[in-house]
């Protein structure tokens, strides 16, 4: 826990939340205006209603709601984590707590944390664990509830849980040497009371609309290779990453789809050997894993503009049961070795903790200066203009010097370029050609501005003096008479997006 809050810690010093330049709904809850919409019979089939109600519930706390927002994903991430460690403690495994470690620790975990919208992978990840805990446990009738209800409740919140009958099957096959069926009575409870929430909601495992141009195949060996080189070498920190360009998508994407036959070798080796329990935990976690990972492999990730992107949440909920296989496998081929192995693994992991952490904090301090953050951004997605504007306001807004007066004015023309309706932007860009002595670029965006809005009278006065100083008499003497005309309350708003 205090690890976690370590590495995390830095994202909760950044006031970013639910910024205006993301064009994508993350949540329902952005066109919602009270709580109660959330739990109307429309809404409850067909978005979560729990995590939309914890983010109304996020305006009671003192703190400044982007440090609350954070500071709950942060504590719903540690139970989650909590869940897997006892989960893995309650089959027994060796490197059970190895893996609850790097799982907290993940940045891979990082954009469900702390981009806004993200909280139902959360939520869902920790119904899915409890619901998968109480049912391992199984003590009695409590448990047997507690499952049945945790598994509902995680199915309205996140696709990836109708899942869980297989889940638990395939758990109760690892515990049992043996098969006798009445061991999965257990599972025909909730394969029914899933059964029925799938068919009240009208709603498998979400697909998300895919451009005409991707097949569904060659998107979904894209996403597995992209996910299991974020579960296991996670070294390129992005909070998006862009798609291969189109020239060069659909080859890349034939050699993507190897990523499905990386599986089949071990599931061989696994089934030859299927009694030994080795054997089944192989299957255990890797069917885990791919069941888990259904909903993000056919997810379509979008950037904040709106265009394809592949995002790390999609694996959030699939992250568990990969790192489990992975770090247990260890433990337990160590564990065998006897002194050797007893002292090796402590040294292996530990070395390896300790860049995992760094790596980790680092991603966090990357994104906990929103300058920083969206000029990271619109390096990535030079052809974006929605991370420039979104730049240019932070840094206004902290007066940072890390873009220097030349790089903002290029980038300010390149915002304009692409939506020329922008009024503020022109404004300061219009000012800043001015400060820098470029008068003629300075008297255009002034004619412009004058001619397409109302701007107030502070606006006008500066634009009658450069018109003075330029020989502009006339323009500045009209500039003038302006500021005497009452303004027109009705003009005075953004101004109209024109087809220039």
């Amino acid at each position: 826990i205090i690890a976690t809050l370590f590495a995390f810690s830095p994202t909760l010093q950044t006031d970013f939340l639910w910024s205006e330049y993301d064009e994508v709904e993350r949540s329902a809850y952005q066109s919602m205006d009270d709580w109660t919409e959330a739990w109307s019979p429309t809404i409850i089939r067909q978005h979560d209603p729990v995590t939309i109600t914890t983010y109304y519930l996020e305006s009671l706390s003192p703190l400044s709601p982007a440090a609350t927002h954070r500071l709950i994903n942060l504590l719903l991430h540690l139970t989650a984590a909590l869940f897997l460690l006892k989960i893995l403690e309650s089959l027994k495994l060796r490197g059970a707590y190895a893996a609850s470690l790097v799982f907290a620790l993940h940045p891979a975990a990082l954009q469900t944390l702390f981009w806004p919208g993200y909280r139902n992978e959360i939520t869902g990840l920790i119904f899915i664990l409890a619901c998968l805990y109480f049912g391992t446990r199984s003590r009695g009738a409590v448990d047997f509830s507690l499952a049945l209800i945790t598994g509902l409740v995680g199915s309205l919140i996140h696709p990836a849980a109708f899942a869980l009958p297989a889940l638990l099957a395939l758990i109760i096959y690892f515990q049992n040497t043996h098969f006798h069926l009445h061991q999965y009575n257990k599972v025909l409870p909730l394969s029914c009371g899933l059964l029925f929430v799938y068919v009240w909601t009208q709603s498998a495992p979400s697909l998300n609309s895919r451009p005409e141009e991707l097949e569904l195949l060659t998107q979904a060996g894209q996403n597995v290779y992209f996910y299991l080189r974020q579960s296991l070498l996670p070294l390129d920190p992005r909070l998006f990453h862009p798609f291969p360009t189109a020239q060069t998508y659909n080859v890349g994407a034939l050699n993507s789809l190897i990523a499905f036959l990386i599986f089949m070798p071990f599931y061989v080796l696994a089934f030859v050997n299927f009694r030994k329990r080795r054997a089944r935990g192989l299957i255990l976690g890797l069917s885990s894993f791919l069941l888990l990972l259904i909903y993000g492999i056919f997810h379509t990730g979008r950037f904040i503009d709106g265009s394809l992107a592949k995002e790390e949440h999609a694996l959030y909920v699939a992250l568990p049961a990969i790192l489990a296989l992975t770090f247990c496998s260890a433990a337990s081929f160590f564990g065998r070795k006897q002194t050797f192995g007893r002292f090796f693994w402590p040294a292996l992991f530990g070395s390896f903790f300790l860049v995992h952490i760094g790596l980790t904090t680092s991603y966090s301090y990357s994104v906990s200066d929103p300058v920083k953050m969206w000029k990271t951004i619109t390096e990535q997605w030079e052809d974006s203009w929605q991370p420039k504007a979104a730049l240019v306001k932070a840094v206004r807004a902290s007066g940072s010097d890390v873009v220097g007066p030349n790089e903002m004015v290029r980038t300010l023309e390149k915002i304009l370029e692409a939506n020329p309706g922008l009024n503020e932007e022109r404004v300061y860009l219009a000012r800043k050609y001015r400060e820098d002595g470029q008068n003629t670029n300075a008297v255009r965006e002034y004619r412009r501005i004058l001619r397409e809005t109302e701007p107030d009278n502070e606006f006008l006065e500066e634009a009658a003096q450069l018109f003075d100083k330029v020989g502009l008499t006339w323009e500045g003497n009209n500039a003038r008479e302006r500021m005497k005309k009452p303004k027109n309350q009705a003009t005075t708003a953004e101004p109209t997006l024109n087809n220039e």
